[in-house]
């Protein structure tokens, strides 16, 4: 039997709440015996169906642990003796034969990562090979909205009051950025999805008091659970027939959204919830199991946590209190009565050990002990980034010298195409190249140690910032439940009956209990225990890299030639306000060379230079200031919580920066001396700078506006591009190698436009162009 009652003493609220106003719980029977149409008389029990929908989108992105997922829950559907007529599957592209699941294999050979970064990857890197899904013995239809569509048709005609389905939703989602409460599944297809208020309109074919509980794992699922309300979530106190549980919130992705989870099984808030009601028989309790077990960034909730927040949210607005507030008001009642909460409590306690918080007990002690974490998660992500980027450059350059020294292999590898070496040919070609070129790197100890060191600590950076996502996403979790606390004790002592009974109706809904059989469930590998915030935010900080703050990009051919640059010389094209560079007298436009005697050799090297450096311990720097050379003396510290802010664009009115420009063809002029003129700061390759020519041409024509074209490309560059491109184009063009105009304006992307007056002031600034609706200069329409 599938019975319905109270799981646990999550709430003795629930208990005594589960059953008010009903003869009796309702009760779902899974029969080991073929089934028997479903009757309308009363007495009977209902069935319970499963629709399990897998999009997956293009072959590229539909992972075989999707598949995994239908498995898995099949095969728990079956043991639990629903009988597979009343199981339907919606994945990929149904029963075509053609390969349509992406599968990632593991890392070809321990030296892997000596390549990644480079182009060697494209011959023995992890590639994709496909394979056709399958779920036996089920036949799959194409997970597309018709179909859908004429699922739920069809079954709005066999489905009895008092049936259940259930409806699985695996991995892929989208976030609607305009509107969050109309986020989307991905079903098949190129940008094919289902929204909210789509899948709304199915639910409301179905009879009401057909109950209906969705399993959602997809990035940003949280938005479907506004479908408790009502089929389109109008109505604020839900009838009970629609519940749910949620991989995360309607804002946040999910585990599978996460690069560390790509190509790995059995993680994630599928998997644990399959796992959970098959150990734990209850999907209630097999949700608390994964509140804990889910080591990944999902935010896992149900329908009845929304609802209480609603109510408490409403409650705070009615009585103009600040929401945390109202709730910890709430929570401190209930915590007087310990004993009636300790199942909850104890729930708190478990997911703080897990990853190593502390569990509060208020939003108060929640938001107090974690007030940094944003802060350092997003440090250690740009720190992540850095040491990635390092260690990538440092690749590249070992690669290049290796394939010099070694003609055999690259006139080997230029001969072979990618895209037909078979898995087992790039297993035999990595099990030759990589030992060969470990062994190259070998011969200079420096190179083979820095190479090591800078992989290492790319790993542990990328490691220590997932853990923090998940941390953040553990004190999400220990939110929800101090809210549904509250929302419980709010029920107890202010709520109305209507709310009362609708939270039990939720309650009622959400709970499917399987037989007490053995079930099978899918294995879950151990996670490693999360080490204390506290020890690990301390380690974090006495481990950062070391700092000097400028953004920097290889010198132009011309500035190498003149000056016999040797390849790790390093162009500066910002110097961060407050930071040790800018305290060595390090400038725009300098050339950094390297220490002195010893010039960087590396494309980027000085990235890693830094990084690896004393905090602290001064460093000595040679530079290229115009023709002279000079030796600089950097302090670096440690890396910055948050980097220092560049300045923004200039305000509309006021006096525009001086432009120290390099003129490519035509004059540079001086702004501020009688002329009005437009700065079009633009690119070679940005189809929207190009689309905007003939507006610019007419706008100079007709307002008499000369136009300055400004990159920051080289003179090489610009020379290949007029090769091709025969277009209008101003006539005056200015090169800014080194991006002062760049960031004296504050472009953030071209094409940026700035119109300057005959004063010298700023009165427009726009970037973007959209030919629909034109230059964006007051009182200006482009008549064709």
């Amino acid at each position: 039997m599938i019975a319905l009652r109270a799981s646990s003493a999550l709430s003795a609220v629930m208990v005594m709440l589960v059953c008010v106003g009903m003869v009796a719980c309702r009760r779902l029977h899974v029969p080991d015996a073929p089934p028997v149409p479903a009757s309308t008389e009363q007495g009977n029990p209902g069935k319970l169906y499963a629709v399990l929908i897998n999009g997956g989108g293009t072959k590229e992105h539909n992972y075989r642990s999707h598949v995994l997922h239908l498995q898995h829950l099949t095969r728990l559907l079956l043991a639990a003796g629903v009988p597979g007529e009343r199981v339907t599957i919606f994945s990929s592209d149904g029963q075509d034969p053609a390969p349509d699941v992406a599968v990632r294999p593991h890392a070809l050979h321990p030296k892997l990562w000596l390549v990644e970064g480079t182009a060697a990857t494209a011959w023995v890197g992890p590639t994709l090979q496909y394979e056709n899904a399958s779920v036996p013995p089920f036949e799959l239809r194409p997970a597309t909205a018709a179909q859908l569509d004429a699922w739920f048709a069809e079954a709005a005609g066999w489905l009895r009051p008092g049936d259940t389905l259930l409806v699985f939703v695996t991995d892929h989602g989208e976030k609607n950025d305009q509107d969050p409460d109309q986020n989307s599944i991905v079903l098949w297809g190129e940008q094919q999805h289902l929204r909210v208020e789509e899948f709304g309109r199915f639910l409301r074919r179905l009879h009401p008091e057909v109950r209906v509980v969705l399993f959602m794992s997809q990035c940003f699922s949280g938005a479907f659970a506004r479908l408790m309300s009502s089929a389109d979530g109008a109505d604020e106190v839900p009838p009970g027939n629609v519940c749910g549980y949620f991989a995360s919130t309607k804002d946040r992705p999910a585990y599978g959204c996460y690069p560390e989870n790509l190509g790995k099984d059995n993680v994630g808030h599928a998997f644990h919830m399959i796992r959970g009601w098959a150990t734990e028989r209850s999907l209630v309790r097999a949700h608390e199991v994964t509140l804990v077990a889910d080591d990944t960034p999902d935010v896992p909730f149900r329908t009845s946590d929304q609802f209480l927040e609603h109510l408490l949210r409403r409650h705070a607005a009615n009585t103009g209190q600040p929401f945390e507030e109202v709730v910890d008001g709430f929570l401190t009642r209930a915590w007087g009565r310990k004993a009636k909460w300790e199942h909850s409590v104890r729930l708190l306690d478990r997911i703080g050990s897990a990853y190593g918080m502390f569990s509060a007990r208020t939003l108060a002690e929640l938001k107090a002990q974690t007030a940094s974490l944003p802060d350092i998660a997003h440090q250690l992500r740009n720190v992540s980034r850095s040491w990635r980027g390092a260690w990538h450059d440092a690749n590249a350059a070992n690669w290049q010298r290796f394939l010099e020294s070694h003609p055999r292999w690259r006139d080997r590898l230029s001969r072979l195409e990618p895209k037909d070496l078979t898995i087992e040919q790039r297993i035999a070609l990595a099990n030759e190249l990589l030992p060969e070129l470990w062994s190259f790197a070998s011969t200079r100890s420096d190179v083979a140690a820095r190479l090591q060191r800078l992989h290492r600590n790319t790993r542990k950076s990328a490691a220590a910032s997932y853990r923090m996502e998940v941390r953040l996403a553990a004190l999400l979790r220990m939110q929800t439940l101090l809210v549904r606390v509250a929302g419980m004790e709010y029920l107890e002592t202010v709520g109305t009956e209507r709310e009362r009974e609708a939270f039990a109706a939720l309650g009622r809904c959400e709970e499917i209990e399987l037989p007490d059989r053995e079930l099978p469930a899918p294995g879950v590998r151990v996670a490693k225990q999360f080490p204390r915030y506290d020890d690990e935010v301390q380690a974090v900080r006495s481990s950062l890299p070391a700092w000097m703050g400028i953004q920097f990009r290889a010198p132009s051919e011309e500035l190498v030639r003149r000056h016999n640059l040797r390849p790790g010389a390093a162009a500066v094209i910002t110097v961060y306000p407050n930071s040790p560079a800018q305290a060595a007298g390090l400038q725009q436009g300098d050339i950094v060379l390297g220490p002195p005697g010893n010039p960087f050799e590396e494309r980027g090297q000085v990235r890693s230079w830094i990084m690896m450096a004393r905090v602290g311990e001064p460093l000595s720097l040679e530079i290229l200031r115009g023709e002279q050379r000079e030796t600089l003396t950097l302090v670096p510290t440690a890396y910055p919580l948050r980097w220092p802010s560049l300045p923004g664009p200039p305000k509309i009115g006021e006096l525009a920066p001086p432009v120290d420009l390099v003129p490519y063809r035509g004059e540079v002029p001086r702004l501020g001396e009688g002329q009005a003129y437009v700065l079009f700061f633009w690119a070679t390759w940005c189809a929207p700078c190009k689309a905007s020519l003939p507006e610019l041409a007419a706008f100079e024509s007709e307002r008499r506006t000369p136009v300055v074209a400004i990159t920051d490309e080289s003179k090489a560059n610009i020379d290949r591009f007029f090769q091709t491109y025969s277009g209008p184009f101003p006539s005056r063009i200015a090169t800014d190698e080194f991006r002062k105009a760049f960031v004296a304006f504050g472009v953030s992307g071209t094409p940026t436009f700035v119109l300057v007056d005959g004063e010298g002031r700023v009165r427009a600034v726009h970037t973007g162009y959209d030919a629909t609706r034109g230059l964006p200069f007051e009182g200006w329409a482009w008549k064709r």
